[in-house]
């Protein structure tokens, strides 16, 4: 015979109501003490009828979490802490990609929709969010939402690029470019105005040609590296819109021949797990992964278990300045 949630209850000596409300995802549990109940239910042998639990709760206890690209490590480490803080309140997740294209997230949503997951994370990219709120579920976007009805979380874009482009103005670069991807335009649009503004901060000139767009892969920063090379323009030093397209530009500077990072500093943007391996040992911007999946989560949760209590919200993280060994010391 299978435990019973007074059995979990007896055996941690604490109310069948709070083994319930942390079984069932809802609120006030603290999240140690739901972790010491679901390991118990576990240890003890509880199996809930999720059909029934879904039947009486109008629930599926399911989220979706939809990025554009699971071969990019950076959505694999935001998925990590998605999948864990879901979990850890009774619910499942269920994961895809769109592959950069707005007809395969409409794709994507519409199966998600059948499913009934009770909640939607997706890094979306229409030019409004009319599909997302005719769902009738929660959503939790991870770039800026373009509707009050819809609940975002992202990073300060611009601060970051700020700072990065300072970084290299202090380090004593003198011509400084820009590369970075077509393939998410609130991103760039955010990480280029940082980049503007600290250029016009310290007069610097802004040289359009310097400014190289592909997409978010090694191979286009080759690319990318490439082009401004053929503009026969200067430059000693590129700020990349992304950790990736930065791998590439430093494989392809270096069978150049470029110094770095005395004759040739590069920043990156994101911290992926390769920007510190002592072969790379990257200058980046770090975005705080796993509080991006925590926080998404989190929040998705929450509108859907205490939609009542819980409002939609626009929450913005602050990125951080690593620096490494592609830029030169400040003197």
């Amino acid at each position: 015979m299978s435990a019973t949630i007074k059995d979990i209850a007896h055996a941690l000596g604490i109310t069948h109501s709070t083994v319930s409300r942390a079984l069932n995802g809802k609120a006030g549990v603290s999240p140690v003490l739901r972790i010491k109940i679901i390991a118990t239910a576990e240890k003890l042998g509880y199996s809930p009828n999720a059909i029934a639990r879904g039947l009486v709760m109008k629930q599926s206890m399911t989220i979706a979490f939809i990025v554009p690209d699971f071969s990019n490590p950076f959505f694999v480490e935001i998925a990590h802490a998605v999948n864990s803080t879901a979990s850890a309140r009774g619910f499942n997740t269920i994961m895809c990609d769109t592959l950069w294209s707005h007809q395969e997230e409409l794709k994507q949503i519409k199966l998600m929709s059948e499913k009934r997951v009770d909640g939607i994370i997706i890094k979306s990219f229409g030019d409004d969010d009319s599909h997302l709120l005719s769902l009738g579920i929660p959503v939790v976007k991870m770039n800026p939402a373009l509707d009050p009805g819809i609940s975002s979380i992202d990073i300060d874009n611009v601060l970051g690029s700020y700072k990065a482009t300072e970084h290299l103005i202090q380090c004593g670069y003198e011509h400084i470019a820009y590369i970075g991807s077509t393939q998410d335009a609130q991103t760039t649009e955010g990480r280029l105005k940082g980049y503007h503004s600290a250029m016009k901060k310290y007069h610097r000139k802004i040289e359009s040609r310097l400014i190289s767009l592909g997409e978010y892969s090694l191979e286009s920063g080759v690319h990318c590296y490439e082009k401004l090379l053929a503009t026969c323009l200067p430059f000693d030093a590129a700020l990349c819109e992304n950790d990736m397209i930065a791998l590439g530009v430093f494989d392809r500077a270096l069978r150049d021949n470029k110094n770095i990072p005395g004759q040739f500093g590069l920043v990156g943007f994101d911290d992926m797990f390769f920007a510190g391996l002592p072969m790379t040992r990257l200058t980046t911007v770090a975005q705080p992964k796993q509080k991006i999946g925590e926080k998404a989560a989190s929040l998705l949760l929450d509108l859907i278990t205490e939609p009542v209590k819980t409002k939609n919200r626009s929450i913005v993280l602050k990125p951080e300045l690593i620096i490494r060994s592609t830029t030169r010391q400040i003197s």
